[in-house]
């Protein structure tokens, strides 16, 4: 008896201290934990809004994943990429170094970037993203038509990745536009523009910063809608849109005939 007394003693002991251990490396593997997320730095508040857009198009990636999982899966690439070359890391340095489109310049250096990209850059398309999103889980009705917006978005954020690769983060391309009438410069015109990604949405419109002819603005990589207003008296005239590739070269001149 007293054997077995001294078995369960030493039995007791190895228990405690065995508890003592696990308590010990639970604390030390708490304090890695706060550790490692101490060192997570914070993005620097310039690069703060386009951070939340980037957010906001993987939350609306994962949202679609089981009702679109191919265009989640478009969409979810593309914003990943997008926070390595707007965000973290960068695709070229500012002098001047392309990606021939083997990955050179795709650089994840883990730094956040120091300059913020023009602030719309993926701000528009993050809200149409969540919006349309909305629209898929909420209304069957409308699922095809939504499926078509989300696709579009995802090829539009697809043409902002090869821009990146080729010319850095964040460029914005220079559209200049031309009211023509029967093949002579027509002035006084307000010309209007918005992504063709965002058909069967009720978009804003923006507005090129001069009247007419010619008027220029920067704009991210994209495919643009364009068109053209003028107060006549009473009436409001409106040309029929023209389709504007923004990509590849840095300028892009469109002509908008005008009745």
């Amino acid at each position: 008896m007293a054997t077995m007394g001294a078995s369960s003693s030493s039995i007791s002991r190895r228990c405690s201290a065995h508890r003592v251990l696990l308590a010990f490396g639970c604390a030390l593997l708490s304090l890695a934990c706060v550790s490692l997320l101490c060192a997570q730095e914070l993005p620097p508040p310039q690069l703060g809004p386009t951070v939340s857009a980037l957010e906001m198009l993987q939350d609306c990636g994962q949202k679609i994943s089981k009702a679109a999982p191919s265009i989640s899966a478009d969409l979810l690439d593309a914003q990943q990429q997008l926070f390595f070359g707007l965000a973290k890391g960068g695709y070229a340095d500012p002098f001047g170094f392309r990606d021939s489109g083997g990955g050179q310049g795709y650089q994840r250096n883990g730094k956040w970037l120091s300059f913020p990209p023009p602030k719309d850059y993926v701000a528009h398309e993050a809200e149409w993203c969540q919006q349309v999103a909305e629209i898929l889980k909420t209304d069957p009705s409308k699922a095809e038509p939504a499926k078509q917006v989300l696709a579009s978005i995802a090829k539009d954020l697809q043409i902002k990745v090869k821009d990146c690769r080729a010319w850095g983060a964040g460029r914005l391309i220079t559209v200049i536009a031309n009211t023509i009438k029967s093949g002579q410069p027509d002035p006084g015109w307000t010309v209007m523009y918005k992504w063709v990604s965002v058909s069967g949405l009720n978009s804003m419109e923006m507005t090129f910063p001069q009247v007419s002819t010619p008027t220029s603005k920067g704009v991210p990589p994209g495919i643009y809608s364009v068109y053209a207003t003028k107060q006549v008296g009473d009436t409001v005239m409106k040309t029929q849109p023209v389709t504007v590739s923004a990509f590849q070269s840095g300028k892009v001149k469109c002509e908008i005939p005008v009745p």
